[in-house]
């Protein structure tokens, strides 16, 4: 059961590689689109959520000043 979490992972991954792998052999200009578009979207994703944690967590300190 401790393992499931990775197995889980694992089974994702193999389902978007092949997802990937048939767009790529339909169209490679598609893919490439797909996968820079796909990784805006993460970029962008990550930098909201450090944004926000970074504003919780200043948040949190202005009530403990000394």
């Amino acid at each position: 059961m401790q393992r499931l979490p990775f197995i889980a992972t694992l089974f994702m991954a193999g389902i978007v590689f092949n997802c990937l792998r048939e767009l790529l052999e339909y169209s490679v200009a598609l893919t490439h689109q797909i996968l820079v578009i796909g990784t805006g979207v993460c970029l962008v994703l990550a930098a909201l959520v450090f944004i926000v944690t970074e504003i919780r967590s200043g948040h949190g300190d202005e009530n403990h000043e000394a």
